[in-house]
This record gives C-alpha cells, structure tokens and sequence, in this order.
C-alpha cells in the first residue's frame, strides 16, 4: 500500500526521533567519556576530591574487540548465485579492494557500535574521475540516522533517513540558490562540552564558510523516492529536492546505502541495539571511585603532629618542617609529650581492597575477553588458558557473524554503485588487475543476483597461534587426503602472513624440479641447481617445514 510522504511528515518523524535519542544522551554521554579516559568530566553524582584517578578500562575493553575482529583485512567470497550471470572473480576483486581501502572507516564504525548501542555506515558518491572511487564509506553515529521503529526487521522498514548538517554554499551548489535560513551546527552532546557556546563558535558562526543548513536524506522505500528536506528552507514546508532512488539491485530494486551495524541486539526490539559498555559501566565506575579514595588516602598518610601553640617559635618550627636528619631543636617546656604528638590517622579500611576484588571479578564476568586477551597478566595453567582462549574465540566469533554481515552489505552495496558509474560511462573502458591479468569491465559483469560471504578473520592472538599449529601439523593428513601441494602453499603463507613471492618461487623451484626429473628419465644431464631444487618437491611436514621455516 503506497502512502503520500509530505515535508510535514518528515518533520514529524524527525521530532519522534529526537525524542527518542534525547532520553540516552547523558547515559550514552557517560559512555563516551569513560571510553576516552574522560571518566570524571561526567559523573552520576559529585564527587569533590583532591585527586581524582581514572583508568583506561573502558578504552581496553572496546579495543581487545577491535584487535580480534580485526586482525587481518576484510574481505568476501563472491560467487554468482541460481541465475549465474556476472563476473564472479571481477565483483569480489573490486569488492576487496574497496573493504581494504576503507579498512579504517570499518574499524570506526565497529568502535561506534560497540560504545554506542549501533552505527552506521554510509556509502556516498563522490566526485572522482576514477570510476572506482566514485563511492566513499563513512561511520555514522546511532542517532545521526531515522529508523522506522514500527518494522520489525530491516527488510519491513517503509523508510530510513539520515539527518545531517550542509554548508550552506554547498547546498546552494546542489539544491540550487534558494533562500535559506542559516543555523550553528550542533553535535549530540553540545549541551555536556564547555566549548559548545563558547566565544569562538559565536565568532565563526557569523563566518559564511562555517554556516549551514540542517538536511534529513530520506529514503521512501514504499514509493521509491529519495527526497531531500529542511527546517531551514521555506520553514519546512517544501522539499529541497526529490526523485527517484538511483541506485538499484539486480532486478532493478532501489538499494539504501545506508548499513545498519549491530554488535548487540535487544531480543524483543530487533531494529534496536545496546552498548557493549553498558554491561561493565557500573564496575568501572565504582573502579574509579576506589582508585580515587585510595589515591587521596595515601596523600593523607603524611606525618602530621599537634603542637601547643606558642611552644615554637618561627625559626624552630623552620627547622622542625625542614626534615634535617639528626637536627636539635631546643624549646623550653617541661612535658615535650603534651607539648607535641602526631595527629592520628585513620586507616584505609581492609573491606576496601575485597570490595574492589570483587568490582573486578563483576567486571570480568561481563566481558566476554578472557583477561589475557586485553594485555592483562594472569595464573592460569595451560589447560585453562586454552578453555578460555576457545570461549573468548566462540564468543568473538558471535560479534564477527554481526560484523560479517555488515561487510556483506557494504560489499553488496558497492557494487550496485559501481553498477550504476560503471552504466554512465558506457563508451569508457574499465579494466580490473587480477593478479597478472588485466582484464576489462562491463555492466552485464556487476549485475548479478550474487551470493557474498565475508572472509573469516576474528582471532585472538591465542586462538590464532593454536590455529597455526594445528594446521601446520595437519598438513601430511591433507596431503595424504589428496590435497594439492600448491593449494596447502597458499594457504600457508596466507596464515603465516608471509610475501606471496614464497608462492611464486615455489613454482619456479617446482617446474625446475620436474624439468630435472624428466631429464633424469632421459638420460640428459641434470644441472646443479636442479638437483638442489628437487628436494623443495617432496612432501612438506612439520618436520621439514619447522627446518625450513623455523619452530615458532
């Protein structure tokens, strides 16, 4: 059923929008400033201390996930799905080399998502005479982008926008020269930083380059229309511009370059996530509070001493402060135990080192990382390391399955683009570097119904070492089983993370091998080399490769 959107509506969706993310900010604020090391600067309740001591868990936390599910680069497997049109091995070349290219804008987005309770990423078109780079990728933050919160999945949503600030000589460029009224841009959490109204962004608000207009990109997915509004154009009662979506799929379906990147779901709302922060936000902040008392505890710990007043006079007292080993003070006093006595102190109490023992075991249990894998020294015996190693590999393989599916979509997505820069450029040849092929592009190459799984590439350092034993040792089984030796070679230097010149060369030492043997069987003489070479044919173990390779 098809519905008329109006610049009303728009408005109306992006109020309930604003209420919505207004009800997190100063939760989702704190998140912020504990990942930043900026624990203090917002705070549940005061706490007015001399010192005030923060740690970097929050900052550990997100990025022991970071370093695992990113240990290698994203990539994908593109194969052509029922239908089998497409250039498979084209589409997955120019997929990789756009994931690589933009490895860091994932990594962006994947902190977002797990500081935050979601985050997007955006591919844009960009100006470029490289037909390749057309497309850019960026991290958008959870409540820069409008869901429609009546869907139940992604694929039921009517709708999705995204809500941005535009210089207003850029939207003159695009939509035209219309009159506009011209606003500060404003960021979520302007109401928690100092500088948000400070004298210098009143002073460059009045400069033309740093005004702007407020813009929702909205995606009507019912009506297929793209369209363009303001609060800051004829009061929001027109649209700057509107059209027809222009970047389609296969079966020419409009596609939204607008990814929706989760790491944790609700379960009875799909649609929304939750910050992986939230679970240990409470033990680090009552780590803080503890460090904090035990630093300004310490500081009180100093010698302190009650002294009758007028006992001293200016120069003894001097010489008393002074901390002169072996020092004489003459005073004139009967009783020097009334005349002076240290000021009891009172002791940190032993309940506090249980309660902060206690603080992080909670704070342990609500990370799914084992504590070797965040850098952190540990008792363990082997065995139990290993048992950890393979719950924090499970347990991080559940987050990469999330992100996985993101590289999909985005993979997926580009493509599409591409498609459409790729059909505007028809009397243009493009080509594609397959290895040593160069090889040309057409559109009939990038439009199929394809089939896109994302290379596996979340390890811990632990998890990872195990793995390349264990393949090491498994290679005479695979041998045994048929498995060529070329195909184990690749694999290899892809696990070890060695040169691809290794490949190459066992090639050379390969076909010099086999030369010799055929020589051999001939009669003809066998050259040196060739003799050396051949011994590089026989079957590779762990015996002789930890000879060749060295035993790591």
């Amino acid at each position: 059923m098809k519905y008329d959107i109006k610049p009303k509506t728009i408005k109306t969706i992006l109020e309930a929008h604003d209420t919505y993310w207004d009800k997190h900010k100063k939760e989702l604020y704190q998140y912020k400033c504990a990942y930043e090391t900026e624990f203090w600067d917002n705070q549940r309740q005061n706490h007015e201390m001399q010192m005030q001591i923060q740690t970097s868990d929050a900052y550990g936390y997100i990025e022991s996930y970071i370093a695992s599910l990113f240990s290698r680069n994203p990539g994908v497997i593109v194969k052509s799905g029922p239908r089998g049109a497409g250039d498979a091995r084209k589409a997955q070349a120019l997929a990789n080399d756009f994931l690589v290219e933009h490895r860091n804008t994932l990594e962006d987005a994947s902190r977002l998502a797990l500081i935050y309770p979601m985050s997007f990423i955006k591919m844009s078109p960009v100006d470029h005479p490289d037909v390749y780079k057309r497309a850019d990728m960026m991290a958008l933050n959870s409540w820069d982008v409008i869901l429609d919160r009546d869907a139940k999945r992604l694929k039921d949503m009517r709708f999705m926008a995204h809500r941005y600030y535009l210089p207003v000589n850029e939207a003159q460029a695009k939509f035209g020269n219309k009159q506009y009224e011209t606003v500060r841009r404003k960021d979520y959490f302007d109401e928690y930083e100092p500088y948000a109204d400070s004298e210098y962004a009143n002073e460059v608000q009045a400069d033309e380059m740093f005004q702007y207009i407020e813009v929702v990109e909205f995606y009507d997915l019912v009506n297929d229309q793209l369209m363009f509004w303001s609060p800051n154009y004829s009061m929001g009662e027109k649209f700057l511009d509107r059209d027809q979506i222009p970047f389609r799929d296969y079966i020419n379906e409009p596609v939204v370059p607008i990814i929706p990147f989760y790491f944790n779901r609700k379960p009875d709302v799909p649609l929304e996530g939750y910050s992986s922060l939230k679970r240990i936000y409470d033990q680090i902040f009552e780590t803080n509070l503890i460090r904090t008392f035990q630093a300004n505890a310490v500081r009180k710990a100093s010698r302190q001493y009650i002294v009758q007043r007028g006992l001293f006079d200016e120069e003894s007292m001097a010489q008393i402060t002074s901390g002169i080993d072996g020092l004489f003070v003459e005073v004139d006093s009967d009783d020097l135990s009334s005349a002076i006595r240290p000021l009891p102190q009172n002791p940190t109490p032993p309940e506090l080192e249980v309660y902060y023992r206690q603080v992080q075991s909670d704070k342990d249990k609500g990370s799914i990382l084992a504590p070797f894998t965040r850098g952190e020294s540990t008792r363990s015996s082997a065995t139990e390391i290993a048992a950890l190693a393979a719950y924090s590999s499970s347990e991080i393989g559940r987050l990469a399955r999330e992100r996985d599916m993101t590289i999909e979509a985005i993979a997926r997505t580009y493509i599409n683009m591409l498609s459409l820069y790729i059909e505007e450029e028809e009397n243009t040849i493009n080509i594609v570097v397959i290895g040593k092929e160069v090889l040309p592009i057409t559109l009939a190459d990038l439009q199929a119904d394809w089939v896109i799984y994302a290379q596996d590439q979340a390890m811990t350092p632990i998890s990872e070492s195990v793995r390349k034993r264990e393949f090491i040792q498994s290679i005479p089984t695979l041998q045994g089983l048929g498995v060529p030796n070329n195909v184990l070679l690749s694999e290899l230097v892809r696990s070890l993370g060695l040169p691809d010149t290794f490949i190459e060369e066992a090639n050379k030492a390969s076909e010099a091998a086999i030369s010799a043997a055929k020589a051999k069987a001939s009669g003809a003489a066998i050259q040196p080399d060739a003799l050396e070479l051949q011994g590089l044919s026989q079957p590779v173990g762990p015996n002789n490769l930890n000879a060749i390779l060295g035993d790591s």
